[in-house]
């Protein structure tokens, strides 16, 4: 598994650290594959992004967006769900299995509590339009003819 970044990140192993989340909010699950990349997309363009956690067991990203976002999201790439908790409630629906991973948060002078759900989704669209797009058409190749 790559937990690759071009970007410093604080880690926080267990719950997030304290004050690092506000009472009320919803969390968006995303597949590491494609969460990851969209989460440095949103870091370097200067988009502030709250807390994440890793959850290693289940390979996914969970970020906690702004509360009422569960109603609007809507999309293929990834779920919303409403919560106000910490604590086990962001992987029901994964099998019974408890989440186990990473709270990683911005090393930055103002802490931002959540990650803004438009910029979210709108990263997560275009790295999953990236990634499903054909690499290009491979250019031809001219044959060399060995004239004897």
């Amino acid at each position: 598994m790559n937990l690759r970044s071009h970007h410093l990140w604080h880690v926080a192993i267990g719950e997030p650290p304290p004050g690092a989340l506000p009472r009320a909010h919803d969390t968006v699950r995303v597949g590491m594959a494609l969460g990851l990349p969209a989460i440095d997309a949103l870091v370097a363009d200067g988009t502030g992004v709250g807390p994440l956690k890793y959850c290693l067991g289940h390979q996914s990203l969970l970020v906690p967006v702004e509360a009422g976002t569960f109603h609007r999201w809507g999309a293929a790439h990834s779920d919303c769900v409403p919560g106000t908790r910490t604590g086990r409630w962001v992987c029901d629906g994964y099998g019974g299995r408890g989440c186990t991973g990473l709270w990683v948060t911005r090393p930055e002078p103002v802490a931002v509590s959540t990650t803004p759900a438009a910029a979210l989704h709108e990263a997560l669209s275009r790295t999953r339009d990236r990634m499903r797009a054909p690499r290009g058409t491979p250019v031809p190749q001219r044959r060399e003819v060995c004239r004897a």
